[in-house]
């Protein structure tokens, strides 16, 4: 019954091709050795997505030149994982990317420049960066620290740069098992409860934690007060509850 209503929807509601996240992924600058690095250094990881996470990061590079008119000179990966994200936007050598998170991932030692430290305490000088990237992050923030979490992003980026946050909307998987787990209905449940579900499946680790999965764009518009959200998506329901990525930018970008 829940896959034929599932077709039905996407019959209905068939996702759009959106012109930015859609766009054909370009090679430039050094995107050939960095991409061959990569590959050779996550060789035997069995996960497509960490394969696949060089390509995503051209996909953001695009996607923030695009928006910017222009490369970034400065860029923060916050949350940055294995740092290919950020090795991939300095590729075109336009901009500098610097990768943080809270354990540095030695896959790509000496390549891309990364650094151990706090999100909610960023070792960084105020309006040093033009872009802030933020991807599939938000959601491991403890609900209580996502105000200074959001702080210390708008903190330190530049007047008239952007912040992009991708993070899975809530209401994309009701009905489906959750992203991060893999557990049917648990996003139905309140954050405390969903917790003790995970750790009853096994997933008690310290990076297993999930604070809360965005239910709305205005959930994080409020996180950012004299900002504007741009949402990115390719689905024909209501953005304000349905996204790809969120761009974040200034309305007075002399503040």
């Amino acid at each position: 019954m829940l896959r034929a209503l599932k077709r039905a929807v996407r019959r209905l509601l068939p996702r759009r091709t959106h012109p930015l996240l859609d766009a054909p992924i370009v090679f430039r600058g050094r995107d050939d050795e960095f991409a061959a690095a990569y590959a050779h250094a996550v060789a035997g990881e069995p996960l497509p997505f960490i394969q696949e996470r060089y390509r995503e990061g051209i996909r953001w590079r695009q996607v923030v030149s695009a928006i910017l008119g222009t490369p970034p000179r400065r860029v923060l990966d916050l949350g940055a994982g294995n740092a290919a994200v950020a090795l991939a936007m300095s590729a075109e050598g336009e901009s500098r990317a610097l990768a943080i998170d809270r354990l540095i991932n030695h896959t790509l030692r000496g390549l891309v420049p990364h650094i151990a430290a706090d999100g909610l305490a960023l070792p960084l000088k105020d309006r040093s960066v033009d872009a802030v990237l933020c991807l599939e992050t938000i959601e491991h923030i403890p609900p209580g620290s996502l105000s200074q979490f959001a702080g210390e992003m708008a903190r330190v980026l530049a007047p008239e740069g952007l912040i992009l946050i991708t993070t899975p909307p809530r209401w994309r998987y009701l009905p489906r098992p959750d992203p991060h787990f893999g557990i049917r209905g648990l996003l139905l449940l309140p954050p405390a409860a969903q917790r003790a579900v995970a750790a009853r499946h096994g997933f008690r680790e310290p990076h297993h934690y999930v604070g809360r999965i965005i239910s709305s764009v205005r959930q994080i518009a409020l996180l950012f007060p004299g900002f504007k959200v741009e949402v990115l998506s390719r689905s024909r329901a209501p953005k304000r509850w349905f996204w790809d990525a969120l761009v974040l930018r200034r309305q007075n970008a002399r503040l």
